[in-house]
């Protein structure tokens, strides 16, 4: 019996689509761009942004997969700038290079 102590919460990766904890998993968050282009997507290390979120596995290969899939368009509802994404996932201590 699961009691609920043990209980983790659970997101979808927009990578793989699989199900994983959300402690095995990067929250993503959209920001405003300058000048009226389409919104970015950073990393939120905090786990609590505000705004929309999305969920990534650290791993190249889900990166991939998301961005040939069309999965960040989709999880945020509509077109997001992700060229800085590669770069800031690639930064093991990513908490210091996202602005808040």
């Amino acid at each position: 019996m699961v009691t609920r102590s043990s209980r983790r919460p659970e997101r979808t990766c927009v990578g793989c689509h699989q199900v994983a904890a959300r402690d095995d998993l990067v929250r993503l968050v959209r920001e405003p761009a300058p000048g009226g282009a389409a919104p970015r997507v950073r990393v939120d290390p905090s786990g609590s942004a505000p705004g929309r979120g999305s969920w990534l596995h650290p791993a190249a290969s889900c990166l991939e997969l998301a961005l040939r899939r069309g999965g960040f368009p989709r999880s945020f509802r509509g077109p997001v700038d992700t060229g800085l994404l590669a770069q800031s996932l690639e930064n093991p201590d990513f908490t210091r290079t996202w602005n808040r």
